[in-house]
């Protein structure tokens, strides 16, 4: 942690214009994210089942063995050349699993649950419910994971991890029911979410903080997006809870943020983009910050068919005197089905509007199993080649050309988590 504290220092300097030494693959993002960078950084993304598909490990291996999971993907992190590493998991599926929850395993996907049999149905079926034991399921080899995780790729990112309260609920009763109990039975819902806050996710992160000496917890609540729940109900449900679990977690000297997705833009239809409700997503998720830092965050929605003026707006209008900072990522279908050529001009047009004056920074929502590695060494090499500051004032005339790279398993010769990777296959 000392050292991931130096490579923010140095890159917040560095975007003060105190430009001292070199910016690497840790202070990188952080200039970018306070200024302007040497160039553009592309860190890493929720890529789990795309990084196993990659290495071709089976996933009944891959998502039962921490020490697998976590060398495959810094791995094939490594291998793009990403801009340090993010590792992800089925963050939704590990308290649920260890209450007794059904799971649909197979060899090629992550683990999920079966809704077809759902835990909870009733409020009897909640009285049933035990607080979680964490010695159950694969829960040990999730605070294993986030052991390795801090011990090998530590950084500002490098968090424990747990399944927020309303995506939870989703998982506990399936969807369909967790809204109908919301609209109908709040008595009950508010039940669920109690049960969930108390029982469930305190005692789940209390056994990372043991083991990995780790006290900032970021929430996955992908359920939370907008209009998955309308704005009203994120309010009204999700942002209290949210707001529960932080204190939670204060009173016992821990940094818990649920809900990190809430209010994300995730309208699937273009003729009903709406700029205004876009507004109201993005402040609400600046209501409940991941890392404390408001921002313009686009992050799992169609960003491919937005107007990316849009968000320069946003960041102008709610940053008072200093624009917001910007994450704008690239939609998973998308980096999956678009031509390089075609993704490389976008990511362009992104950074002529957006990345101009700083404070920028390209992601990936998410990277699916199936996605061909040319388009992620693509997007990768277009951000760098565009985005180096100052930035050209012509981006159009800027050469690109589609990246080379070796073949995985040829690069991985030598690589200290070849014997890992190989041996599981």
């Amino acid at each position: 942690m000392a050292n991931a504290m130096l490579s923010a220092a140095h890159g917040f300097l560095w975007a003060k214009g105190l430009h001292i030494g070199k910016l690497n693959s840790a202070s990188r993002p952080v200039a970018a994210m306070m200024g302007k960078p040497d160039v553009l950084p592309f860190p890493g993304a929720q890529m789990h089942d795309h990084c196993m598909t990659v290495a071709r490990v089976p996933a009944h291996k891959y998502y039962t063995d921490a020490e697998l999971l976590v060398s495959t993907q810094m791995a094939v992190e490594r291998w793009y050349g990403m801009d340090g590493y993010i590792i992800t998991y089925d963050v939704y599926n590990y308290e649920v699993e260890a209450l007794g929850a059904r799971m649909i395993y197979s060899d090629n996907a992550m683990p999920t649950v079966d809704l077809a049999h759902p835990l909870i149905s009733t409020p009897a079926d909640l009285a049933a419910l035990r607080p979680l034991d964490v010695t159950r399921g694969r829960i040990p080899m999730f605070v294993e994971v986030v052991r390795l995780v801090t011990e090998r790729a530590p950084g500002l990112l490098a968090a424990g991890m747990f399944c927020s309260p309303w995506s939870m609920m989703c998982a506990l009763m399936g969807y369909p029911a967790a809204v109908r109990a919301l609209r109908r039975q709040p008595e009950f819902a508010r039940d669920v979410l109690a049960y969930e806050e108390n029982d469930v996710i305190l005692p789940f992160i209390a056994a990372q903080a043991r083991a990995c000496s780790v006290k900032s917890f970021t929430g996955a609540d992908a359920w939370s997006a907008y209009p998955i729940l309308s704005l009203p109900m994120i309010r009204e449900w999700v942002l209290p809870s949210a707001q529960r679990m932080r204190a939670l977690g204060k009173a016992r000297g821990w940094n818990v943020s649920a809900a990190s997705a809430a209010g994300d833009y995730c309208e699937e239809d273009p003729g009903k983009f709406d700029k205004q409700i876009l507004f109201e997503c993005l402040d609400v998720m600046n209501q409940n910050p991941i890392m404390n830092m408001r921002m313009a965050q686009a992050l799992m929605g169609r960003t491919q068919d937005w107007d990316p003026h849009w968000l320069v707006e946003y960041a102008q209008s709610r940053g008072g005197r200093s624009r917001l900072p910007i994450i704008y990522s690239i939609n998973g279908r998308y980096i999956r089905d678009a031509g390089p050529i075609e993704l490389a001009d976008r990511v362009r047009g992104w950074i002529d509007v957006m990345g101009r004056d700083g404070k920028f920074m390209i992601g990936v929502g998410n990277i699916p199993a199936d996605t061909a590695p040319l388009n992620v060494f693509t997007a990768i090499a277009a951000a760098r080649t565009y985005g180096k500051y100052p930035i050209a004032a012509d981006l159009s005339k800027v050469p690109f050309a589609l990246p080379t790279f070796p073949a995985f398993d040829d690069w991985l010769k030598g690589q200290p988590e070849e014997v890992v990777i190989r041996r599981a296959r």
